[in-house]
């Protein structure tokens, strides 16, 4: 589709704002018209407002751009100002403007959309614009400025109408880049590709401390304490956008982002934090701190959070193709039981099955059976943050911060799934650190197992993995329901059509080696008739 041409007034309003914005001084002549709403970052009319340019040491884009949450007439465009990044960023504590700009081409020589929006030191100068009065199914360029400088370009683009059926969907599974453990070379892969949006499911950055490299190697040094309040989380962020593949692969296309534990802490569940030095008061605070510091690095369509309690998780659709189910599986959850050992081959404590233990919640259960039940699309896709798949061992649980230990709502959710035949759940996963494909099974009164849907686990960009090498065959053998295992960093490239899915392992070949070539790990296929995957 062609998208819609700026007028001439909205031409010209916007030339005038792009010649203030690159004046580098701060006057009162009015600014660029807005074409869509801030979140956090506000934009006011151009009648109202005056260009608030503070003095500057540097670039303020070194964190790049991204854009996120796309909706058939608008998407979210993100950037925060840190012309010193690994020092609180260096802003002023005053707010600055920043004019964005929307085009159907990289020169921007066919404006569609601009506005101010101000970057306010309460949010560490994080803007998030919501650009409204796009073309559906539509591909756009877009930056922004303040003073001399301009950012990168991003592109990005809007989801089909919601009546629509468009041909495919290609998207990118990605989760787990502790900055220590690996070099990203993942995203270098996945930017050579074409995709419509990145679906990010957790550990965007390791809260550990810098002398605390996960995995077996540190390739490269990471920065500061453990994180516990706002400003270190905020540094933390800075240091993972330092990486330039990382920035690159937000500026491809747009993501869809919700988090896992290390965003806070390490397995943390609800208000129960592993540290027991932790009293709940400094773990309510710390929570907060980093909920906020989320908000203020990922492109996402939310209000800003106001304390140590977020929603996160929403929905969003693809024409009547796919239906995105992101979910939220730290903030609701019991604390795990049995202490929350791992890799035990004992039976587990009676706590585990102890009634009423959720890993959801029931509001968000209840929000999940619903958007399943009015879903009209081809494809249920849940964003999920750990494991489904059973991999107990003779019953033993290897890790009770998965399903594995929360095996009563598992069967009820899949009961659910099985009893109003939807055939075309999958379930995408982070966390583990390894590919994998699961059928997602209940067992009958004879020990039989039927699959009611699939499970697509994604292994990390760079943090290391969990199981000593060579265990793949055995672990295999030794889990029926799981379909492909594989330990090596990288990605999974999804191709959906009404047709099949087809999700192909991106494996990087050596992650502790810059530039490591990516080659293709395995490659499945699933019809939305019949749940379960099978070797392509």
């Amino acid at each position: 589709m062609t998208p819609p041409k700026l007028s001439r007034r909205g031409f010209l309003l916007a030339s005038a704002a792009g010649a203030l914005a690159t004046s580098g001084c701060s006057d009162d002549t009015p600014t660029a018209a807005p074409s869509g709403t801030g979140a956090g970052s506000s934009i006011v009319p151009a009648s109202t407002t005056t260009l608030k340019v503070p003095e500057l040491s540097g670039d303020p884009f070194t964190l790049g751009v991204a854009s996120g949450d796309p909706l058939p007439d608008r998407v979210i465009l993100w950037t925060r100002l840190a012309p010193e990044p690994a020092t609180g960023g260096g802003m002023p504590a005053e707010p600055a403007s920043v004019l964005w700009e929307v085009a159907t081409d990289d020169s921007f020589a066919t404006l569609v959309s601009s506005g101010v929006a101000e970057a306010t030191p309460e949010h560490a100068h994080a803007v998030h614009v919501d650009v409204t009065g796009l073309q559906a199914d539509s591909w756009y360029h877009y930056r922004f400025r303040i003073g001399t400088f301009t950012s990168p370009i991003g592109r990005t683009r809007t989801a089909p109408a919601t009546d629509a059926e468009p041909d495919q969907l290609r998207f990118a599974m990605a989760s787990c880049q502790a900055w220590e453990a690996g070099f990203y070379n993942a995203y270098r892969d996945l930017v050579s590709t074409e995709l419509d949006v990145v679906v990010y499911l957790g550990d965007y950055i390791y809260e550990y401390a810098a002398s605390a490299a996960v995995g077996k190697d540190a390739v490269r040094l990471g920065r500061g304490p453990e994180c516990r309040t706002l400003e270190q989380y905020r540094d933390r962020y800075a240091l993972y956008k330092s990486d330039p593949l990382l920035r690159d692969a937000h500026a491809h296309c747009p993501w869809i982002v919700i988090w896992d534990d290390h965003e806070v802490q390490n397995n943390y569940a609800a208000e129960n934090s592993q540290d027991s030095s932790i009293t709940p008061e400094a773990f309510a605070q710390r929570r907060a701190a980093a909920y906020q510091a989320w908000w203020e690095h990922q492109p996402v369509r939310l209000e800003a959070p106001t304390g140590p309690e977020y929603q996160i998780y929403r929905e969003l659709s693809w024409g009547t193709l796919a239906n995105f189910i992101m979910l939220d599986e730290r903030q609701y959850r019991t604390d795990q039981a049995c202490g929350d050992r791992t890799l035990q081959l004992t039976p587990p404590c009676d706590e585990v099955r102890a009634a009423g233990r959720t890993m959801t919640g029931p509001d968000q259960q209840q929000w999940f059976f619903d958007r399943l039940n009015s879903s009209r699309s081809t494809w249920n896709i849940v964003g999920n943050e750990v494991v489904m798949t059973d991999v107990t061992l003779n019953g033993a649980v290897l890790n009770f911060d998965q399903w594995d230990g929360y095996p009563e709502q598992r069967e009820t959710v899949l009961k659910y799934i099985r009893d109003n035949q939807f055939t075309n759940v999958v379930m995408i996963t982070g966390d583990i650190h390894l590919n994998g494909v699961g059928n997602l099974a209940l067992a009958g009164a004879d020990g039989t197992r039927t699959t009611v849907a699939t499970e697509l686990v994604g292994t990390s960009i760079s943090s290391g993995g969990l199981l000593p090498d060579g265990v793949g065959d055995l672990v295999k053998a030794s889990i029926p329901d799981l379909v492909y295992f594989n330990q090596q960093r990288g990605w999974c490239h999804n191709t959906v059509t009404a047709e099949k899915w087809t999700a192909e392992y991106r494996v990087v070949e050596d992650n502790l080696v810059e530039d490591s070539p990516v080659t293709v790990g395995g490659t499945f296929v699933i019809t939305p008739d019949r749940p379960g995957a099978v070797a392509a």
